[in-house]
């Protein structure tokens, strides 16, 4: 019998996790941007997308022009977002604002170096595990259970 290592589980863990988190973002991302059936506000919102360029600046040490461009590129992607937001609801508009989301994460990797590029990875990696921690906190705090 062959058992499995412990490098073999984590990976496997840190696969569902990833696969979990893709799912319920490109869920959220069908529901048009407003942060899923909640209505708490999405990512796509000018808010969120000021945090997340704030953040950006601090953690990747951006310089002006990579922070110019990169707002840009964002404010692209909000505007884009918001005429997407106003098709009905299907495939169309899940495609479309997963091809927005996609275009927009290329557009702003071309403007990092390769040590901004991996911080950023690192930095993604950290949101989704505060989004499914979060996320799990609320459905356990409404179980009755």
């Amino acid at each position: 019998m062959k058992f499995i290592n412990k490098q073999t589980v984590l990976a496997a863990l840190v696969g569902g996790i990833a696969a979990l988190a893709l799912t319920t973002g490109g869920v959220a991302l069908a529901y048009g941007g407003h942060g899923g059936p909640h209505g708490k506000g999405g990512h796509w919102s000018p808010e969120k997308m000021e945090e997340h360029l704030t953040e950006m600046t601090q953690r990747l040490d951006l310089n002006a022009a990579q922070e110019a461009n990169i707002r840009a590129i964002m404010d692209q992607a909000v505007s884009q977002g918001q005429e997407i937001k106003e098709m009905p609801r299907g495939k169309e508009k899940f495609v479309a604002m997963r091809d927005v989301r996609f275009a927009t994460e290329d557009q702003i990797y071309a403007n990092l170096t390769c040590a901004q590029r991996e911080e950023l990875r690192l930095l993604k990696r950290e949101h989704k595990v505060e989004r499914m921690e979060e996320r799990f906190e609320r459905r356990h705090s409404e179980d009755p259970k």
